[in-house]
């Protein structure tokens, strides 16, 4: 299934927009990828399979501040090591602290994972807070959701 990724990506440059647009389409199962918007800020990415969080962490690496502005209802399941009430219950209120965070939850055979139902919720920024201030946290997935 394609899917539309939208993301703000920083570019001042010509050089870096070329940059950004190597990195992006160099990620794999892009079809296209564009810059778009009054000031080229905007950049768009279309494919099939593609992560969002692998891609937007490469062009934070390479290019440099990137943000993902749009991207359809999303479904992040992550791996976190809560030993106790105390800590699912932290765990959950960072989750659902996160912007645009619709749903949360706790799966698994051991109840270790935290599923987060959202629209423009970056996984990486997540992931991130989570090891801060509950434990480590593995991201185990990201998917798109079909549309109802």
């Amino acid at each position: 299934m394609k899917q539309k990724i939208v993301m703000q990506v920083h570019m001042n440059c010509q050089k870096c927009r070329t940059k950004a647009l190597k990195v992006a389409a160099s990620a794999n199962g892009v079809d296209f990828v564009g810059i778009e918007g009054d000031e080229k800020k905007n950049m768009v990415v279309i494919g099939d399979g593609v992560d969002p969080v692998k891609l937007t962490n490469s062009l934070r690496k390479k290019v440099g501040q990137t943000n993902i502005i749009s991207l359809a209802e999303q479904k992040i399941v992550m791996k976190v090591q809560m030993k106790c009430h105390k800590c699912r219950a932290k765990a959950l209120t960072v989750a659902s602290g996160t912007n645009g965070v619709d749903f949360v939850g706790i799966e698994g055979k051991e109840k270790d994972e935290v599923v987060v139902i959202g629209d423009n919720v970056d996984a990486a920024k997540l992931t991130r807070s989570m090891r801060k201030k509950v434990g480590h946290t593995d991201l185990i997935m990201v998917a798109q959701l079909k549309p109802k």
